[in-house]
């Protein structure tokens, strides 16, 4: 298997168009079509099945395409280190990052990197957990920074915990409930709150039932930060966020930190990266910035 079969095969299963896989590739589609033929000559299987409604993987294929994308990956990583090992201050960093690390941490920690290695590219994306986890195993990024339980993780990822954050409860600085003590007492408030609560493995679940309390009936659910502070802020749904985002931005948004008599979860920050995979130098000293800027803000332990 050669690397352009490799790549022209992802992209069709990816993209499930020979055309758009072939615009993807800034190639033609006969060319597209004419690798990935080869490539199925050489297995001797059917990877892909060319339909009025576009591509499907056979069996074969969905069998190769993971294997496909971890294999260019780490061609790609390969390449990478070669380059910054070469010339000391190249590669590229692809990270995967909370919404609450995206607002504290990350910009201290960019800027140290910079200073490091002014010709290392950076690429971010955000998200949630569920999110983050896909992007980590197909795999479009090299490692994930953000608050998670390490005992919901497949055994399919690593985990370096960095720091314990403490989870808050935030409302609306005239919330009619804001003299509550209890979570008990909020149980059938409208909350904001991320993921999916109908899971029994999810957060969330395992959260209210180390309280001895069901999920709340009436949930707004989902992987956006922006939208749970914007409805916690103006209207009379409850969130439930990490402290230091709740140092950060409760204040400028109008929101209140509830003191509760309860003790909530304890979530860890996380380094989070696939098993088995090998960071990049680059990688490693964003890492290493990260835990510098911990030290210096006294979160780490």
């Amino acid at each position: 298997m050669k690397p352009n079969q490799l790549q022209a095969f992802v992209a069709v299963a990816t993209q499930h168009s020979i055309r758009a896989a072939a615009r993807s590739l800034d190639v033609s589609a006969p060319a597209v079509t004419k690798i990935v033929r080869e490539l199925e000559r050489e297995l001797g299987a059917a990877l892909v099945e060319r339909s009025v409604k576009g591509i499907t993987l056979t069996e074969c294929g969905a069998a190769l395409l993971p294997r496909a994308q971890l294999l260019l990956d780490d061609m790609r990583r390969a390449r990478d280190e070669v380059a910054q090992l070469r010339d000391g201050n190249a590669g590229q960093v692809r990270v995967a990052v909370s919404a609450a690390f995206a607002q504290t941490l990350f910009i201290p920690t960019f800027r140290r990197l910079r200073q490091r290695r002014p010709g290392v590219s950076l690429h971010v994306s955000e998200a949630g957990l569920a999110g983050i986890l896909t992007r980590l195993r197909e795999p479009q990024v090299d490692f994930a920074v953000m608050h998670a339980d390490p005992e919901l993780l497949q055994d399919e990822f690593e985990c370096q915990p960095l720091f314990p954050v403490r989870l808050v409860v935030g409302m609306r600085r005239q919330h009619p409930l804001r003299n509550r003590r209890s979570m008990h007492e909020l149980l059938n408030a409208e909350w904001a709150l991320p993921g999916d609560g109908g899971d029994p493995l999810s957060a969330t679940t395992r959260l209210f039932a180390s309280l001895g309390m069901p999920v709340p009936p009436r949930v707004v659910q989902g992987d956006s930060l922006t939208a749970a502070l914007a409805l916690v802020s103006q209207t009379d749904h409850l969130g439930l966020f990490v402290e230091p985002l709740a140092d950060a931005v409760f204040k400028n948004l109008g929101i209140r930190r509830l003191e509760l008599d309860d003790a909530l979860p304890v979530l860890q920050v996380c380094v989070i990266q696939r098993k088995g995979s090998d960071l990049t130098p680059a990688a490693r000293q964003f890492i290493a910035c990260l835990r510098e800027v911990l030290d210096e803000t006294q979160l780490a332990p």
